[in-house]
């Protein structure tokens, strides 16, 4: 990021200054909460408060994700409202986690299925796989792999050099799992979310790709730990971290409650390696585990001398001591509790404990180490907003509330013209957050986290009524849920101009109800049905 996000003593004193100015703004004040009511329909109540609901900034803040994303905008190399000129390799974790954060909320609104929330995820993840052959230096293979500052292409195992080893240096390849990794979990998030099974295939070669790194040498024998004795694969050459190897493990998960596979157990000795070899005495994550000297590694010499193999040492201490980062345990900590909830839970208050600094009653940000408690810099600011989901997920409302006031309220919301698209104006400070802020305010805010979507659907989820289509530029949609205990379809929404939603899976004609009365029987057009809205605000039920 900018010169400003460099370690600077001015900064926390004037980022501080900023929030308390920006939380005074007209700007800034809270929109309204998404209406709710209750209605009972021949006999049978619903309390719109018992399900899950988006509110409208949210779906502004999507929209204006959509403008940066969609393909009718811009192609899928281009970067046309990123502010991203000045950076490199940090565009496929922004395009990642911009992914898992709407997929959420298309998880709340899993009832409105249409090309409006389906086209984002596909071009995002179009977005993600930029090959150097169609887009050259504005790829993500060339930011992320290629460039002269990685150049990770020609990597052999163990040899850097000797070209009769095993050959692991592919951009799609098992030792790029910082890349593989993401891409495949935001595809089978996709699918997750609209079973058009067009990127199965795809998803299945890097699960058998992580099965052999994990189970064999990489030459067909079988190897207990895998291709890197670890259980775990290097997010660069000879280096593996945690945190990453988060992503592929959640994505196993998935896949197994997709297609009913039984993957997961090849990474039963990972687990046990991170969680016994590269944590420090307090029980925290260690950032990063040396396989071998990597191509490249610089190491100061007034530093402690890193041991190869070994954990990275702490820049901090005096003695050697792990190095340990709070954007690393927090971002771990929210992926591996799907896998080991008690761990988490028990871990993640001795976090807080460590890693979090209070400015006030109300604000407070995640250090990105406890060794150095008066820096602030880049990864402060990540590790504040990795911490807001986990603090989301543990159901710790009171921390995620301060850790959100400290980053959001100090830039403005910036509405659209038209009233549809809504961000946080983080010029001020630096451009490249501001579609962070955009999709890390739905990463911490929304009632659905990463462990909620790596849950198996239930198998007649795919028959249940939803939406297929819609005028979607004409409408919000706060709520969309079919309730297959009641047999209701929940339906909250505002119109801006007459809208018609045509619905699928009803197995007869459906009415649609308000305020416990008939409004409207939907019509029939083919074996689909049709409802339109003129402008207001409806929550309906559609028996």
């Amino acid at each position: 990021m900018s010169e400003i996000l460099k370690k600077n003593k001015f900064f926390l004193a004037a980022l501080t200054i900023s929030i308390i100015l920006a939380g005074m703004t007209f700007g800034n004040i809270p929109g309204p909460a998404t209406q709710t009511g209750v209605q009972t329909v021949n006999g049978t109540t619903f309390n719109f408060a018992d399900y899950d609901s988006v509110d409208h900034e949210m779906l502004a803040l999507f929209n204006y994700l959509d403008t940066i994303v969609n393909d009718e905008y811009q192609g899928y190399g281009e970067w046309n409202g990123w502010y991203a000129e000045e950076q490199h390799g940090l565009h496929h974790y922004v395009l990642a986690f911009m992914a898992y954060s709407v997929s959420f909320l298309f998880e709340i609104t899993s009832g409105y299925r249409t090309s409006h929330y389906r086209d984002f995820l596909y071009d995002l993840i179009k977005k993600m796989n930029t090959t150097e052959a169609e887009w050259g230096n504005n790829s993500i293979e060339y930011k992320e792999w290629s460039h002269p500052e990685y150049n990770y292409v020609n990597y052999y195992w163990p040899n850097q050099t000797d070209t009769s080893d095993l050959y692991v240096g592919r951009f799609r390849g098992p030792a790029n799992i910082m890349w593989t990794a993401h891409y495949a979990l935001m595809m089978s998030l996709y699918e997750r979310s609209f079973n058009t099974n067009e990127m199965t295939d795809e998803i299945t070669h890097y699960i058998l790709d992580w099965n052999n790194s994990l189970t064999t040498d990489g030459f067909g024998h079988p190897a207990e730990g895998g291709i890197w004795g670890t259980g775990i694969i290097p997010c660069e050459p000879y280096v593996v971290f945690v945190q990453c190897n988060s992503v592929p493990m959640v994505c196993t998960k998935l896949y197994d409650g997709l297609y009913g596979t039984s993957f997961l157990p090849i990474w039963d000795y990972g687990l046990n390696f991170v969680n016994n070899d590269m944590v420090n005495t307090e029980g925290f994550f260690a950032d990063g585990y040396y396989l071998y000297e990597p191509t490249g590694f610089y190491y100061a010499s007034e530093r402690l001398p890193q041991a190869y193999p070994g954990l990275a040492l702490s820049p901090w201490t005096e003695n050697p001591t792990p190095k340990i980062a709070g954007y690393g345990n927090a971002w771990a900590l929210a992926f591996l509790e799907s896998l080991q909830p008690e761990q988490t839970a028990e871990t993640y208050p001795r976090f807080i404990e460590y890693f979090m600094k209070n400015l006030s009653d109300d604000k407070a940000f995640i250090m990105d180490s406890y060794n150095n408690p008066d820096g602030f810099a880049t990864y402060d600011i990540l590790a504040t907003l990795f911490a807001l989901h986990i603090a989301n997920q543990q159901k710790d409302y009171v921390t995620r509330n301060r850790l959100a006031n400290f980053f959001f309220n100090s830039y403005n919301k910036v509405w659209s013209a038209n009233g549809r698209e809504m961000h946080f104006d983080t010029l001020s400070l630096d451009g490249f957050l501001q579609s962070i802020a955009g999709f890390g305010y739905l990463w911490g805010n929304l009632p659905v986290t990463i462990k909620d979507v790596t849950e198996a659907r239930a198998a007649e989820f795919w028959n249940y009524p939803y939406i297929s289509a819609a005028d979607d530029r004409n409408i919000w949609v706060y709520q969309a849920q079919w309730d297959s205990e009641k047999d209701g379809f929940i339906l909250n929404i505002q119109v801006d101009q007459a809208a018609s939603l045509t619905f699928s899976n009803f197995a007869s004609q459906p009415t649609a109800y308000s305020r416990g009365s008939v409004l409207a029987a939907l019509q029939q057009s083919g074996s689909d049905y049709t409802l339109t809205l003129q402008p207001g605000i409806y929550q309906l039920v559609i028996m």
